[in-house]
Formats: structure tokens, sequence, C-alpha cells
């Protein structure tokens, strides 16, 4: 089974709290909104492209983020549910594209692309702990 240009997957992730970017303040000057945070829509983008790409592991190997490109064009409340779908898009040299839309009950919220890399879990983390002195 090879990985075509158009394949895509969906996550139904359903808006808690916790998500919310007010909970996301770091500050005390800090004054964000009671609305779905950008940085929980990025991950969600993410987790849907990395869902693509499951089948295509081999043992010990995982994908990785590389580079977001995100709008996000409209807030979501908490309690409703977002539906991020990731379709690939076609390699740039050894990254893996993707085309990333993200719609709620009210509809699209989120558009982005996303590019991610197929790596060892091993030399990941090997490498990892280098750059800490471990």
């Amino acid at each position: 089974m090879a990985l075509e240009i158009g394949n895509k997957d969906s996550i139904e992730f359903k808006v808690e709290d916790k998500d919310l970017a007010k909970n996301l303040e770091i500050s005390a000057d800090d004054n964000f909104p009671e609305v779905f945070a950008t940085a929980r829509l990025v991950a969600l983008m993410e987790c849907s492209a990395a869902k693509v790409l499951i089948p295509y592991l081999e043992e010990g190997q995982l994908s990785v983020g590389v580079e977001v490109n995100v709008k996000h064009l409209a807030p979501t409340l908490s309690g409703d549910t977002a539906v991020s779908t990731a379709t690939f898009d076609g390699m740039e040299g050894k990254l893996y594209k993707f085309n990333i839309e993200v719609v709620d009950s009210a509809g699209l919220i989120g558009t982005g692309i996303h590019t991610r890399a197929i790596v060892s879990k091993d030399r990941l983390m090997s490498g990892a702990n280098k750059r800490v002195g471990k």
C-alpha cells in the first residue's frame, strides 16, 4: 500500500475549557478570550496529518512536524466539536506536505499547510539528548 496524493484522514475533537486561549495565559499581562486556542488548533491539525502517515510507518518510526502555516479564521466555543481533515498533497524532498481544513458546527474555522518528516524515534531522542549534554 503506497501513500498517494489525495489520501486523507480526519480527527473529531470536542473542545473543552482546557483548550481555550484563556487557559494558555503565561503572564499576568495576558488577556486571552474564552475560545478555542490557536495553539490547540495547530495541535489538532498536526495530529490529523500524523494520522494519515500512521499506516506507512515502520517499526521504531514516527512522524514529526517540521513546518506549520495556519490561518485561524473563526472562534469556537467550549463544548463544540472541531473536525480536522488532513489531505496528503505530495512530497518535497523527504518531507510530506499536507493541506488541512478544520470545521466546527458553524463551518470553517481554520486552514493550513503542514509539513512532516518520518524519523527513527531512537535517532530523534539520541539527538535531543546530545543537544542538552545527556
